[in-house]
């Protein structure tokens, strides 16, 4: 079973940190619409986890969506959340606080958090906040990209 939800910035808001033409990768500026920003989350059951792949942009705006996304798939996992970020295209102190709120509620409820893949921009502020070792597999794993 998938869930899906997909969220657009309010029309005319355009934050002064991000370029208004940040085109996609694989296509030119001039394509892009001038403020290509979304949220997209899909989850799926894999065995006791839930997966959460999330895609776009996650800010001020639409860190409450993820949020709630994220609280669902750990409401409905017996184990956790595994998450993809690899299509991430944005990552703010937003996303992080929505991140480390899901795995105190996750460690309150005996279940883990991890992240299985991360762009670049993930990687960036897990990375200079010190936190990716949080989303690591429990015992250290090494599949987990972050």
């Amino acid at each position: 079973m998938h869930a899906r939800e997909a969220i657009m910035p309010e029309s005319g808001h355009h934050p002064p940190h991000r370029p208004m033409n940040d085109a996609a990768p694989g296509t030119s500026a001039d394509s892009t619409p001038p403020y290509p920003s979304a949220l997209l989350t899909d989850s799926y059951s894999e065995g006791p986890r839930k997966v959460v792949m999330v895609r776009g942009e996650v800010d001020y705006e639409t860190a409450p969506a993820l949020t709630a996304a994220l609280r669902e798939a750990l409401r409905t996992s017996a184990d956790g959340v595994d998450l993809d970020l690899d299509a991430v295209r944005f990552w703010d102190c937003s996303a992080l606080n929505a991140l480390l709120r899901l795995r105190r509620e996750a460690l309150a409820h005996g279940k883990t958090v991890t992240v299985r893949s991360a762009s670049r921009f993930v990687r960036r502020v897990l990375t200079l906040t010190g936190t990716s070792p949080l989303f690591r597999l429990p015992g250290g794993g090494t599949d987990a990209v972050v």
